[in-house]
């Protein structure tokens, strides 16, 4: 089912001007196929006939194969089946090659010929919402490959803004760490540097949890595959040991 207005109004918001008059000139297009005589869903039928019946032909004409006088039968298999997708694959470029040129005549007929027959006629509307599609399609691909590199981008900036957070919040407490130093210092001036370090850290722990969180939903919410990954996993599900720092 073709999308609605909204929904097409809904995913354009990302795009350029220009990509969204595409997008809206592709939608606009309409996309019915021609109705089709009789005669020429005839001529289709039997055309994917005889591509079914030289399958069944190659395949009574060849050879069998006495299984009690193979040596190694695990290794025929896997030659057979390396042999069959070779066939398959040549026969498969035959006929794509085939296809091709029976559909290039009508094609080169229906655009540039003056005297086109009324079936040639037809394919002109197609040819042009093709040719539209096709120029649709590669400035979404684009436009697609731009936001998967935005967002890999981007992930890899909040990796490295945690880590040095993380090792930030390991400097500090390492800095603060220890009862017993902290009764040692008799200076009024450096217990209230000490204390002023202290509620620094806290904050900095505090934004350093912030912003793991942010980054976690970030990483849940992006659809990645962040079960497999080691150090996607320890962002998103970490919580308590960096609660410890």
């Amino acid at each position: 089912m073709a999308p609605g207005k909204a929904e097409l109004n809904g995913s354009q918001s990302l795009l350029k001007p220009n990509e969204r008059a595409l997008v809206e000139l592709a939608s606009d297009i309409p996309g019915d196929d021609p109705p089709l005589r009789e005669k020429e869903l005839e001529i289709l039928s039997l055309y994917d006939r005889i591509y079914d019946q030289q399958l069944e032909e190659a395949l009574f004409l060849q050879d069998p194969v006495d299984v009690s006088l193979v040596e190694d039968v695990d290794a025929e298999l896997v030659k057979a089946e390396r042999e069959l997708l070779e066939a398959r694959a040549a026969y498969s470029v035959r006929r794509k090659a085939i296809e091709s040129v029976l559909m290039t005549e009508p094609s080169v007929q229906s655009i540039y010929s003056a005297h086109a027959s009324p079936t040639e006629r037809v394919l002109l509307p197609l040819i042009n919402r093709r040719d539209v599609l096709s120029l649709v399609y590669e400035n979404l691909a684009g436009v697609n490959n731009s936001c998967v590199e935005n967002l890999s981008n981007a992930e890899v900036s909040n990796i490295r803004a945690v880590k040095d957070n993380r090792d930030l919040v390991r400097s500090l407490l390492e800095l603060t760490d220890g009862n017993a130093e902290e009764e040692e210092i008799k200076d009024l001036k450096s217990k209230e540097e000490l204390e002023t370090l202290k509620r620094e850290n806290k904050n900095r722990r505090d934004e350093y949890m912030t912003m793991k969180r942010i980054v976690s939903a970030v990483i849940v919410a992006s659809g990645l595959d962040w079960a497999s990954d080691e150090k996607l996993l320890t962002l998103v599900v970490e919580d308590e040991s960096a609660d410890e720092l």
